[in-house]
Parts: structure tokens; sequence; C-alpha cells
């Protein structure tokens, strides 16, 4: 069974440390440009300008790179995120913050990427096991999130954030990858524009106490 991420780079070597990375780089940069059916070794390690062999000295398989790619991005806009949601107290916050931050993140690359990951994954049981492992952190946060909104909020008794957590991660994903490949950002925006008005909604009703 494959590992997902890179080996070890040879304790302290900084030179094999910024080999391994750019190799990360140019699989992101391939894998997002080219899809995932073009992206092979070879083409990988050309945009790299190395030898497509330090692939496989570095990672077990060219997916593994790819799955190290992905989670390198899933790091970096989760940390975005985080900061993003640390101050929200509220649903319409929420609503507000996720949307302001999924334009980085579409035009980041990241979305791609994920998107042609995720379809390369329906028969590749490992490598479907790898995405879904990095996907756990982001419910995992929308979960923190909810829970500490909701029971500000009232509303915390209505729904269990682990449930809701998983609906939010699987709507929002499901609408940036339909955007991307649809290319149509209007439906995104009346879609948050829907759930900012539901946001409002729902409190008016607990500032009203029917949520009490």
């Amino acid at each position: 069974m494959a590992k997902s991420g890179p080996r070890s780079t040879g304790g302290g070597d900084e030179r094999g440390s910024a080999r391994c990375e750019g190799l990360v780089d140019a699989a992101f940069e391939t894998l997002r440009e080219e899809g995932y059916a073009r992206t092979s070794a070879r083409a990988i390690a050309s945009r790299a300008g190395c030898n497509s062999a330090l692939i496989f000295y570095y990672f077990d398989s060219v997916n593994d790179l790819l799955v190290e790619a992905l989670a390198r991005s899933s790091r970096t806009q989760l940390d975005k995120y985080e900061e993003a949601l640390a101050e929200v107290n509220s649903i319409e916050g929420l609503v507000t913050s996720v949307r302001s931050r999924l334009r980085d993140d579409m035009a980041s690359g990241h979305v791609k990427v994920l998107a042609e990951l995720i379809g390369a994954s329906s028969s590749d049981e490992h490598l479907r096991a790898a995405i879904f492992s990095q996907v756990t952190p982001w419910m995992a946060l929308t979960e923190k999130s909810l829970g500490r909104i909701l029971s500000a909020s009232g509303l915390g008794q209505l729904v269990p954030p682990k449930q809701l957590s998983f609906v939010v991660v699987s709507l929002v994903l499901g609408m940036e990858l339909l955007a991307d490949v649809a290319g149509d950002d209007d439906t995104m925006d009346q879609l948050f524009e829907s759930a900012h008005t539901l946001a409002g909604l729902l409190s008016a009703f607990d500032t009203a106490g029917v949520t009490g």
C-alpha cells in the first residue's frame, strides 16, 4: 500500500528539500493547468526542470506527489479560513466570511486541483482515502465554528454541529466544483444571497425567542 506524502529528504539537506518542494510546485501547476490525464511523471519533471526519476526518489508514486500538492494547498487555504472565522460570532457573519474566502480559494487553483483528484479517485481506493483525509480537517473546522456560533445564538440544539458540518462542507465543495466547471460566478453569488437571507431569518427567530 503506497503511503501519501514525501519521503525523507535526507535530514538537513536543504538542497534536497528545495528539490522536493520544486516537485510539489510543479505537480500542483501541472495538475491545475493540464488536468489529471496529462499529469505524468514526465510532464511534472519537465516543468520542474529535472529528471522524472527524482519524483520516485522522494515519493512512492505520482499520485502520492499529487496528494502532497493538494495537502500543501489545503493547509494554506485552511489557515486562511481559520483566521477569517476566528472572530465570527453570527450566522450572517459566517456566510459573509465564507463567501469572501471562496474567491481566493478558487483563484488559488486549490479547487481545480481538488476537482481533478476527486475525479481520478473514483477507481482508486487509496487515492480516494488520501483525498478524504485532506477534507477531514475542513469538517473539523466547520464543526468547531458552527458549534461556537450556534451555541451563542441559541440555535445549538436544533441541529448537531457535527452532522451540519458534513452538510455544509458538502454544499460548499459542490458549489465550488460546479462554479469552476461552469465558469459561472453568478449562480454562486445568488446562492450566497439566499444563504445570507436565511441566516438573517434564523437570527430574527432567535431574537424573537422563537427558538428558545
